[in-house]
């Protein structure tokens, strides 16, 4: 009898675990992000996109995945350091996608400083007023950055 409380107590808690791509943010992060998206709203504002982007946890789990790879080895680069695209890093997360862009920077110390760091780069900025991109992830480790934008299919 008690085998068979401690299986249906396993399976219990199994069916409670999230789904991939749907764990929430801890409430630390969620300032950050909620700064990044008004900050990246404005500069879609200013390109005519009235439309704010949505958070998209799947997003977030792989722009955080990606900002803790390059913090780990030092580098920078929009390739994973086992090789892996934005795209592959994107459907990892179990998010479909239909476009993606990515912005990554390194050496800024806050939010505001990171998304001004893509605001005076043309190809950065065009990623973040992409009018294909209505969700996004927005990731910090140490002082590394990653914002991924998308649109699912």
């Amino acid at each position: 009898m008690i085998r068979f409380t401690a299986l249906l107590l396993v399976t219990a808690l199994a069916a409670c675990a999230p789904a991939p791509g749907t764990e929430r943010v801890p409430l630390s992060s969620t300032g950050m992000i909620a700064q990044a998206n008004t900050l990246i709203s404005v500069q879609r504002a200013g390109a005519g996109i009235l439309r704010p982007l949505v958070h998209s946890p799947a997003l977030q789990a792989a722009a955080q995945a990606h900002a803790d790879d390059m913090s780990a080895t030092g580098g920078i680069s929009h390739t994973g350091s086992d090789g892996s695209s934005l795209t592959d890093r994107v459907n990892r997360a179990g998010y479909t996608t239909c476009f993606t862009a990515e912005n990554v920077a390194q050496g800024q110390t806050d939010t505001r400083s990171a998304i001004a760091a893509w605001t005076n780069s043309a190809a950065h900025q065009a990623n973040m007023v992409n009018p294909n991109a209505s969700q996004f992830g927005f990731a910090r480790a140490g002082n590394t950055w990653v914002l991924v934008l998308a649109r699912p299919c």
